[in-house]
């Protein structure tokens, strides 16, 4: 591969102005392609085949058809600031009139009142009502819901409070932290600048990112005609893509600096297209395999995710190995490093150089002592995650559904929104009498309703509203009461469903596979750098090393999001549950960065090692030269991810907030202090491998 890449670097050097026309018109096919085929974002929520609640939601709708959702649906909330109940005439007039205004759109199917619902609160200050659509909710454009929302004025001008939440139809739209990416890339320009000493050069990375996120964000939209993407995937898409973008330019653009101190411009763009260029596809591989490897959870929407993510991935590299190249030698002489920008080349010399392999091999004990003890303990809330899926209680008080959801649970209590659905195998009265009794009598049940019979009487369904919400833990347990009722001898067989009920057995599936799935990747990359390094002790360390910045990072999410720590700071409206396919998708894609950040950083440490057979020179070498790239490179991801904190959607905030918590642990403190710290510390046994292995193994090299 790396001849190959060699080979590569050199025709480039011989037709750059191609090469760049090439790939600017490949963007632009791809985006005349994507707009062409149009775009189908999915909004469907999550489920999981073959769970209790998903087989009795089929159940639910083969066995009582009416209660199958054929267009989107809105509530309308109401509650009385006029210090008058909504039950009197007044209001009343006012309520009705809006309605009217509503049913006038086309689009409207018909408008369920609140005498209809029965849904008046029990002081009569808070009503419901329900918009249904001729549309499926996904299909309910924004010009509909801005008709809407201009019709509620009519009676929050008569003072009452009217709000509008759906599960279908979207309503505030989703910040995808778009003007956050704009400021990651403005931090990340300034860190390339310090990092080269020059603005041209810290301009390549950059534009390569932009250039190869625009392509792969258009494969993505393709896909949207194929497959079935969430909306918040570009969120990951946008992180990842513009993060690993500058990486890779960054590494292959650091190495072909370096190898201008000794050879001639053509020699050493091939040789950092042989090293670097081969570790920019090792990398990039390894992300793009933890990316796919959440397939094997059997979670459709967690498995797509994990495929546009890679296309990302992939997008990038081609990039990195193409446009990156072409404009080093494009630009000549400008990018060579010879004649930095003083001011910056005066802050550059701020950064880490091989003072820093000095300092970690003269206090190597006391640094890996105090690295993982900082990381165990910022792994210690982890014992009590709580999965979940933010609902509208996270989300900011200016949004309207935040303001329905605040006044849903004043009027009618916190479990309100967490509705239970039970259908009960039955036709006999007295039994189903008895499933009333029995669920009523169980701790955290509200209130049950009367019991429904299907069309053909086989079956009766009941709702449970519970005393607590949706994410909480009682709210699961009793769940799980209600299922181990039929073990009574007079109770018959109940299914527990709703969205509730989905959810709940949505996160323990994914909280049972997280095991699984840590292991089969921490097996990866074992065997992996196994094959790189030529080494057991060096993937030991850095297995042990992902497994406690994983840890740590989790972790930290809890300590923040779920119990509530800083979340002000952070812009959080309010403590929560953690996304519950939080922490798979921080395994895959940590996975796929630490393994890039020590590829990086070890291959350059081996390289040295097997020139001089010192491991304390190997390891001050291997920082000095390779150091500064990681270091700009974790910034530069931190930056990008980061900004997406500051996002208003709970799920897009949640995932930023905890990859810059995975890249500071794992970057910073296990890649730039741990890994080279046990590499010193152990000496020349890092690099033992047994020769039965060495020969059994497949020979990869990677510099």
């Amino acid at each position: 591969m790396g001849k190959s890449l060699g080979k590569l670097g050199a025709w480039i050097y011989g037709h750059a102005k191609i090469t760049i026309f090439g790939f600017i018109i490949t963007v632009i096919v791809s985006v005349v392609a994507a707009f062409s085929m149009g775009v189908n974002f999915d909004s469907a929520g999550m489920s999981i085949q073959g769970s209790q609640s998903e087989k009795a939601n089929r159940l639910m709708e083969r066995e009582f058809p009416n209660t199958k959702q054929d267009g989107g649906q809105v509530q309308i909330v109401m509650h009385s600031s006029n210090g008058q109940a909504l039950t009197t005439p007044g209001n009343q007039k006012a309520m009705n009139d809006m309605f009217q205004d509503v049913q006038k759109n086309k689009h409207v199917k018909m408008v369920v009142v609140p005498q209809m619902l029965q849904s008046f609160s029990k002081d009569n200050m808070t009503a419901t009502a329900r918009v249904m659509y001729k549309q499926k909710g996904d299909k309910v454009s924004p010009e509909t819901v801005k008709a809407l929302q201009k019709s509620i004025k009519m009676t929050r001008h008569k003072s009452i409070q009217t709000e509008l939440t759906s599960h279908d139809v979207t309503i505030s739209g989703i910040d995808n932290g778009e003007q956050a990416e704009v400021v990651g890339l403005a931090i990340a320009f300034v860190i390339l600048a310090v990092t080269f000493a020059s603005l041209i050069v810290a301009g390549i990375p950059i534009l390569s990112a932009i250039l190869g996120l625009v392509a792969g964000m258009m494969l993505v939209l393709i896909s949207t005609n194929f497959l079935s993407v969430a909306t918040f995937s570009m969120s990951l898409v946008g992180m990842m893509g513009l993060a690993v973008g500058i990486d890779y330019a960054l590494f292959l653009i650091s190495r072909y600096r370096q190898e201008l101190q000794n050879r001639n411009k053509k020699e050493a763009l091939m040789t950092a297209m042989s090293t670097a260029g081969t570790s920019v596809i090792f990398a990039g591989a390894t992300v793009i395999v933890a990316l796919l490897g959440m397939t094997v959870l059997g979670i459709d929407m967690l498995s797509v995710m994990g495929m546009t993510a890679a296309m990302a991935i992939f997008t990038a590299i081609l990039t990195s190995l193409t446009f990156v190249p072409a404009m080093l030698v494009l630009l000549g002489d400008r990018v060579t490093g010879k004649r930095p920008n003083r001011v910056l080349y005066l802050a550059s010399k701020l950064r880490i150089q091989g003072g820093w392999g000095k300092l970690v091999t003269k206090y190597k004990y006391v640094l890996t002592i105090l690295t993982i003890a900082i990381l165990g303990l910022a792994a210690t809330p982890f014992a009590h995650i709580n999965l979940g899926l933010p609902n509208d209680s996270v989300r900011s008080e200016k949004l309207t559904e935040r303001r329905a959801y605040d006044l849903l649970t004043e009027g009618y209590g916190k479990g309100s929104q967490a509705t239970l659905v039970v259908l009960a195998k039955t036709d006999n009265q007295q039994e189903m009498n008895n499933v009333i009794k029995d669920i009523s009598d169980l701790s955290n049940v509200v209130s049950v309703s009367p019991a429904s019979p299907s069309k053909d009487k086989d079956y009766q369904m009941i709702t449970i509203q519970p005393g607590t919400g949706a994410n909480a833990i009682k709210t699961k347990e009793l769940v799980q009461n209600i299922r181990d009722l039929h073990l009574a001898d007079d109770i018959p067989t109940l299914y527990v469903t709703g969205a509730t009920a989905i959810n709940i057995d949505m996160s323990d599936a994914l909280m049972k596979a997280l095991p699984k799935f840590a292991i089969l990747i921490m097996l990866f990359a074992f065997a992996l750098l196994t094959v790189v390094f030529r080494s057991l002790l060096i993937p030991v360390v850095a297995v042990a090393g992902f497994i406690l910045s994983l840890g740590a990072t989790l972790g930290t999410i809890v300590f923040i999001v779920q119990d509530g720590h800083f979340i002000d700071f952070f812009g959080i409206p309010a403590k929560g549950a953690i996304l519950n396919f939080l922490p798979v998708l921080v395994i895959g894609i940590m996975f796929g960065l630490a393994m890039d950040y020590e590829v990086f950083l070890v291959s350059r440490i081996r390289e040295e090692y097997m020139k001089s057979h010192d491991t304390k020179q190997a390891v001050i070498v291997g920082m000095r030269d390779s150091g500064p790239a990681v270091v700009a490179a974790a910034l530069i991801m931190m930056a990008v991810f980061s900004g997406f904190i500051f996002a208003s959607d709970a799920i897009v905030k949640s995932m930023g907030l905890v990859l810059t918590s995975g890249i500071l642990f794992d970057a910073l403190l296990v890649r730039l202090i741990l890994v080279p710290a046990t590499i010193s510390l152990f000496g020349r046994v890092s690099w033992y491998l047994p020769k039965w292995l060495d020969k059994l193994l497949p020979n990869v090299k990677i510099d």
